[in-house]
């Protein structure tokens, strides 16, 4: 699939926003790794949104009828009603979510349903008939992964994400076709879900043709509220003396999720509370205006790093295809230490993690590529797991590129292991080997020098051509703040040779 500049949907569409437009501008390309948040949407007193929260609420206790129903027999009719209500898949309709190269889910989420069934049950074995937040089943079962309340929420409420949608492409004059939508409502009738035939508008960037779904931004935050170790933090310090009696006090902080998990089913009371704190704090939104994680803006920034950075050099066959890589990464390199651009790798005083950097990277490369008709592919299986970043131009003209940090654990794995497999897998004789390093102590010399006698062991050793590179994206002080260099200062006075006057002048 060919990358395009126009990735925003405000800009496919060419809308201009007005203060009515309270959505988030999703990237249709990839993911961006933002989550609904409930308790973001619990407040809300709009006329739109004010029933969300008891929709949610009805949603659950229909399951919980369900599953009442099937005495807890798994076989019963009613359980496998109940089970199929509580699979959520990941909605690729919005957007958003973890899988930041692509838009089209991590799976049918049968981890979530199997949590959840058993958090039903075990509420109901306590007498709860419903819970007054969705939530308490996560807490339940040992917490969920980083999205996974965000996919139950789109899912359960994706009828009323779809008005919105409509509602916002309406306003604008947004074309939009019909799409055979899965989870577009669920039926309290036949205690099921429904899929519909709805309008709305295209997503082109996906193999498949896709909807695009529509969010309020202020209904988005970076990761969930509710976590399995937030209600440890909060039942320690508020509910201790209730749980010494279950617990060896010395071990808080060492327990599994799964007895995090036991603590919450024996003491729902604490988790009702806690919940309920939860709920009257002020939960604040992802500042997407801001974007200080660099969540949404990699694709601009990548673009603004490419722009000020053109290439002089175009391979024009493909023995010279390496040197084209090597150019990009070059430019990659010199943006980072010599124009300022290292300043979005860090985030107050706080260095932003590996998957970050390798997504600016994929930005200013795709730009690159897209001028020169070269493929770049992130992730791409490389027969021994995904490697980073594969270039190619046709079969002859290939090459890959490892993008680590010098504090990940498996950096010198990757140096010697990882990236000359994913070479070999590719049938290519060159792989680059890009090494980031934010401290003194990783960009010393000592380091520099082992990586490259580890990128010729890797040649010796394997018969690959590993070409190392080291980026400096330590902190950097602004040249109004650079000392000239003391011995410089001290030939200066001590009058040294004047430059040649019609040097200066040319200068």
């Amino acid at each position: 699939m060919k990358e395009r500049s126009t990735v925003h949907f405000s800009e496919l569409y060419a809308i201009e926003r007005t203060s009515d437009d309270d959505w988030f501008d999703p990237l249709l390309l990839a993911d961006t790794n933002l989550c609904v948040d409930p308790f973001l949407i619990y407040p809300e007193k709009s006329e739109r949104w004010r029933t969300a929260h008891d929709h949610i609420l009805d949603f659950f206790g229909m399951v919980f009828g369900l599953v009442r129903d099937s005495g807890g027999n798994e076989q019963h009719p009613a359980w496998l009603k109940a089970s199929r209500l509580l699979m959520f898949p990941e909605p690729p309709e919005f957007c958003l979510g973890v899988a930041e190269t692509s838009p089209m889910g991590s799976g049918t989420g049968r981890g979530l349903q199997e949590g959840m069934l058993e958090g039903v049950r075990t509420a109901l074995g306590l007498g709860m008939d419903n819970l007054e937040h969705m939530e308490m089943l996560a807490l339940f079962q040992g917490g969920m992964g980083l999205d996974r309340i965000s996919d139950a929420v789109c899912n359960i409420l994706k009828s009323y994400f779809i008005e919105y949608t409509q509602e916002v492409c309406r306003r604008h004059g947004v074309p939009m076709e019909t799409f055979r939508v899965r989870n577009a409502y669920w039926s309290e009738e036949y205690a099921r879900w429904q899929e519909r035939d709805t309008e709305l508008p295209v997503n082109p960037f996906v193999g498949k043709r896709q909807p695009v779904l529509l969010v309020p931004y202020r209904f988005l935050k970076d990761i969930p509220v509710v976590t399995a170790n937030a209600f440890w933090t909060y039942a320690w310090a508020n509910h201790a003396a209730d749980l010494r009696g279950d617990f060896n006090f010395d071990l808080a902080q060492n327990v599994d999720r799964r007895q995090k998990a036991k603590m919450a089913r024996q003491n729902p009371d604490i988790v009702a509370k806690y919940l309920l704190k939860e709920e009257e704090q002020e939960h604040r939104p992802y500042p997407v205006d801001t974007d200080p994680k660099m969540r949404i803006r990699w694709w601009e920034l990548g673009g603004e790093m490419a722009t000020r950075s053109p290439l002089a050099f175009v391979a024009t066959e493909p023995a010279e295809f390496p040197t084209f890589v090597k150019a990009v990464l070059a430019a990659f390199q010199h943006g980072i230490e010599h124009q300022g651009d290292w300043q979005m790798l860090w985030y107050r005083n706080i260095a932003l993690p590996e998957r970050k950097v390798q997504l600016l990277f994929r930005s200013s490369a795709t730009h690159y590529c897209r001028a020169n008709e070269i493929d770049i592919s992130g992730e791409a299986n490389a027969g021994r797991g995904p490697v980073d970043f594969k270039f190619s131009q046709g079969w002859s003209a290939r090459a890959v590129v490892e993008i680590k940090l010098m504090n990940n654990t498996k950096f010198w794995h990757g140096l010697l292991e990882q990236t000359p497999q994913y070479a070999i897998s590719e049938e290519v004789k060159v792989a680059f080997f890009v090494a980031i390093g934010y401290t003194d102590e990783e960009m010393s010399a000592e380091n520099a020098e082992m990586v490259e006698r580890a990128a010729k062991l890797v040649a010796r050793d394997k018969g690959i051509e590993v070409i190392p590179i080291v980026v400096d994206a330590r902190r950097k002080d602004s040249a109004s703040k650079l000392k000239a260099d003391k011995a410089v200062l001290d030939e200066l006075r001590q009058g040294g040779d004047e430059p040649d006057a019609g040097t200066a002048a040319v200068a």
